[in-house]
Formats: C-alpha cells, structure tokens, sequence
C-alpha cells in the first residue's frame, strides 16, 4: 500500500535541496565560469565575424548554444532564476530561527547557572555597603562599558543589568539576501524591456532613429538628436586624444528639450536613455554627372551612400552609390592590364543601377579618369565631379529600466555586508549581589553571536574598564 506520506516527502526534500549553501556555491561558481564565457567571447557580433574567429563549426555552436548573446539567452535567465529561489529558500529556512533568536535574547535569564558555560566573565568583591553599590553602580557600569544598562531585575538582595548591542546585525547575511534578489530583479527588467543599439548623427543633422545590437531593428525615439559640433583632438601620433559631441535634444516641435557635450566615459542620460560617445566617422556628399547616351540627356545629382536618385530619360532608372574612397588604389596587376598610370588612382565612387531587372553589377566611377566607366548596360555615362565630407558621430543608445532597481539592491548588499561582517551582536550582563557578610559581588559576563574567537580582547577591555571604575570599591587583597 502507498505511504500518504510520500506525497508531503518529495515537496520537503526539494525544499531542502533548494535551500541548500552547497547549491548557493554551486550556482556562484557557475555564474562565474559564465560571466568569464561571456567576457572572452566577444557578444552580439554577426555569424560571418564568429566563423572568422572560431571557423565554421565553433561558430556553429555559438549560434545554436546562444554563447553570442549570452547574458540574454533562456539558459542564463534560468540560472538566475534558479539563484533566486535558492536565496528565497535559505532566507525562508533560516530567518524565522535568527529572529526567534533576536526576540529571545532580550528573555534570557540572568541567575548565575547561565553564566557558568560562557567564556567571558569575571568576579569583583566589593567592600562598600550595599546601599551605595546600589546607588551608584548603574552609573558606574554605564561609564565602564559606554552604554547606560538595562535593569532587567531587582530586589533587596540582587539588581541585574543588561547591555546588547549591534541586536540586529544577525539579520546582516538575509539583507545581503535581500539586496542580491533585488539586483536580480533589475538585471532581469533589464533583460526584458532594455535595449542597446547605435544611432548615427552628421553634423549639423538630425536623427531619431536607434538600431538595435540584436536582431538589426530599429527603435524610433520620442525626441530627436541633433549634433550641432563634432570635435577632434588628436595626438602628435595622429591617433585620437578625444572626440565629443555638442548635441541638442529636440521635441517634435523642433524646440530643444535639453543640450549636452558627450566625450568617452562621459556618457549623457534623459529620461531613462543613456548615450555614449562610440565612433566617429565622416559621411561622403558626392555630385554626378549622368549622361543617357541613347537620348542625350545630362542632370547633375547630389546624393549621398546608399541614396536612391533618378537617372535621366524616360526609362525610369536608378542608380545608388555604395561605397566611396578618397584615394582608390588597384593590385600593380591590374595597372599593367589596363591604361591607369599608377596604383593610387584618387576620389572613386562605386556605383550600382537599378532597372527593369532589378540591381546590376557594380562598378566604380572615377574623378580622375571620367572617361573610364564600365556600367553594366552601356545607356548611362556616369562622372563623380566633386565629393565633400560631412563629419558624424556615432552614438550608443542604451536603456536599462533595471539600473536603479540595481542601485537599490547594491546598497542592501553593502549595509548586509556591514551588518554581517563589522558588526556583532554583544551581550553583557552585570549582577550585583549581597552576600552575607555584607559584602556585595558583582559578576561581569559576555559574549558574541558571531565572531566568539574574536571577542576575548574586547572583553578583556570591558574588565578593565569595569575594575578601574569599581577600583575605590574593590575589597584589597
């Protein structure tokens, strides 16, 4: 027959599995092996630069073990999560039993019995009447241990005092507790509704528009970034010193909202959204001369990268520049098959076009060489005239709705650490008793909660400043 009980078993012993500090270690470790997975795998670059690295099949499993975007794979969340409950458990386990403890610290009973099995104690005789003792000793005791005592009992022949402190530094390790779920808690709201991505702004222009590290979205913000200056400072090297951005943030309206200098590490953030100063670039404006060599047809057109514009004619053909280099330079092969005259053949735009086909195969345009124009189809002769480049910035746009969530959690850690580890929780008892030949004995005894080994020179301190404040009582030897 089936034990009933078996049922009420299997909940219990994975609470106590759970609730286990050999799973607490565990879990760290793990977390720690992860973190330094995660810091020498670079995170969130493209397959095609995980295969350059590692090849084909390390890249592979990268991909399928979601190593790339590590810190927001299921399988991290699941050892978070799983890090979580464990904490909850021991909190949940341990914490009733401390503050049981807590509340009966301050019921223990004083009558000598109990101090025989401490430590820490120590014996004066006085030879001062009773009644004097009695008048002055809660004085004396307060200056001797620097805290004005607690009467817990008195009668014509026994007066006990209390003194406790640090009672609530056994709490220390459970507020740590609280503080690392809390920190959880905002790493995960960060996982869930953050974002990182790059958003890229000439200068002099404007833009709303964040892409997204992961997945290649795009995000389009409430208010638009303008950068009015772009500033470079460079080494005598030639490598840069510092480069900032002097941008303003607009409402829809156009009105500015806020204006800030962003440099590295000085990142600007509002309402929630934190920009770093990443890259810095140039951005090539470029003039065209087309020609339709069926009709006759010329138009100048301005454009820039990856900009649409209409060819002349009534075809309806486009044409878009890809790329741009201001100084072009082909394999020495390649000048002796050809007529160029050297390597460096200076300003070069490659262009594609797009007719009923769709897109054509590129070909590069020359400032230097006009004549020299290897379109796909022959109809259009195209000539770079002039280029300009406009300097940009590139921005990296982060939102974190977990950082003060964070924050919070991370001072809970520091004041559980402070509780747990710098203080302890003392309690000192005096008694002072009449005997019968009217003398009076007065007991000292303490002890800590946390850190017993310790306590012997700070007690030491507590006798001797006790017997230098009774010295005019104690009874000669």
């Amino acid at each position: 027959m089936k034990d009933p009980s078996s049922s009420m078993r299997i909940p219990s012993d994975l609470y106590h599995r759970l609730s286990s500090i050999r799973l607490t270690i565990f879990l760290c470790i793990l977390l720690a092996v992860v973190a330094l997975l995660g810091t020498l795998i670079p995170q969130n670059l493209p397959l095609p630069q995980y295969e350059k690295l590692y090849g084909r099949r390390a890249a592979g499993v990268i991909a399928t073990l979601e190593v790339s975007d590590l810190y927001h794979s299921p399988g991290f969340v699941l050892l978070l999560c799983l890090l979580a409950a464990n904490l909850v458990a021991c909190t949940w386990r341990r914490l009733p039993t401390a503050w049981r403890a807590l509340k009966r610290g301050s019921e223990v009973s004083a009558q000598d019995k109990n101090f025989k099995g401490w430590k820490h104690r120590e014996t004066f005789v006085l030879s001062a009447g009773p009644e004097e003792v009695e008048k002055e000793l809660e004085g004396v005791v307060a200056r001797a241990l620097q805290k004005r005592p607690d009467r817990v009992y008195a009668d014509s022949q026994k007066s006990v005092f209390r003194i406790e402190r640090f009672p609530y530094a056994r709490l220390g390790p459970y507020v740590a507790h609280g503080g690392i779920l809390i920190i959880l808690l905002g790493g995960l709201l960060g996982a869930l509704f953050g974002f990182r991505g790059s958003l890229t702004v000439p200068e002099g222009g404007e833009s709303s528009v964040v892409w997204l590290e992961k997945g290649g979205r795009k995000v389009e913000l409430a208010f638009r970034i303008r950068c009015n200056r772009f500033v470079v400072d460079y080494y005598p090297s030639g490598s840069p010193r510092e480069y900032r951005s002097e941008v303003s943030l607009l409402d829809h309206e156009g009105r500015a909202i806020s204006e800030a200098a962003i440099r590295v590490n000085h990142p600007f953030t509002h309402k929630g959204l934190t920009f770093y100063q990443s890259t810095f670039g140039s951005i090539p404006k470029l003039t065209f001369r087309v020609e339709n060599q069926q009709s006759g047809e010329t138009s100048e057109v301005e454009t820039g990268l990856n900009e649409p514009f209409l060819l002349p004619g009534k075809q309806g053909h486009r044409a878009m520049a890809v790329a741009f280099q201001e100084n072009l330079v082909v394999p020495a092969e390649m000048v002796r098959m050809t007529s160029f005259p050297r390597e460096r053949l200076g300003p070069a735009a490659r262009i594609v076009l797009i007719d009923e086909a769709g897109f054509q195969e590129p070909f590069w345009v020359l400032q230097g060489f006009p004549e020299w124009n290897h379109n796909g189809n022959g109809l259009y002769h195209v000539a770079l005239k002039q280029y300009s480049s406009i300097p940009y910035t590139g921005l990296q746009v982060a939102r974190d709705p977990g950082t003060p969530v964070v924050w919070i959690g991370c001072l809970l850690l520091v004041v559980g650490f402070i509780l747990a580890f710098l203080l302890d929780h003392e309690i000192l008892w005096v008694t002072a008793e009449r005997r019968g030949d009217g003398k009076v004995v007065v007991r000292l005894a303490g002890k800590t909660v946390r850190h017993p080994t310790l306590y012997a020179d700070r007690f030491e301190k507590h006798r001797a400043e006790l017997r230098q404040q009774l010295s005019s009582w104690l009874e000669s030897p």
